[in-house]
């Protein structure tokens, strides 16, 4: 199972706070994505936006959090905040990860359309728009050295 979009499936509604109100079919196809599905180019460039919106989304609600456990750091006190603001802040490395790999092969795909699909730009996109496994790990990888940073522990 494709963590990435198992877990886009879930967050979609938090691309409303960019305005955008996902579908029955996006949901359905984050589901069928999650489940390692092939999709055509067309829902994928249906998904793709969807999918970088609901993590831009995500790591709005993130600096939300971090905001204001920063914010309230003497009302709440120091146990919480201290496991609140790393949470968020790998929340929001893993999420602005994967808002970029979507927003990148969206873009990918876009000037795939443009150029034709016998251009070369569009036989790279043929090759690499589509989705893989290792997306939701390769953002986890480049979100945890801003972590552990941020944390004091590097």
């Amino acid at each position: 199972m494709d963590l990435h979009w198992y877990l886009a499936r879930g967050i979609l509604p938090l691309g409303r706070l960019t305005g955008h109100r996902p579908t029955a079919e996006e949901r359905n196809l984050c589901r069928r994505l999650a489940h390692g599905d092939r999709v055509e180019g067309a829902e994928l460039g249906m998904v793709l936006p969807a999918a970088a919106w609901a993590w831009c989304g995500t790591a709005m609600t993130a600096i939300a959090c971090a905001a204001t456990a920063l914010f309230l750091d003497d009302a709440v006190g120091w146990p919480l905040f201290a496991a609140l603001v790393p949470v968020a802040t790998a929340v929001l490395g893993l999420s602005l990860g994967l808002f970029v790999i979507c927003y990148l092969r969206d873009s990918l795909l876009d000037h795939a359309d443009e150029r034709g699909p016998g251009s070369r730009t569009g036989r790279i996109a043929a090759r690499c728009a589509p989705p893989r496994a290792y997306d939701f790990w390769l953002a986890a990888a480049a979100a945890t050295w801003p972590t552990l940073w941020s944390t004091g522990v590097v």
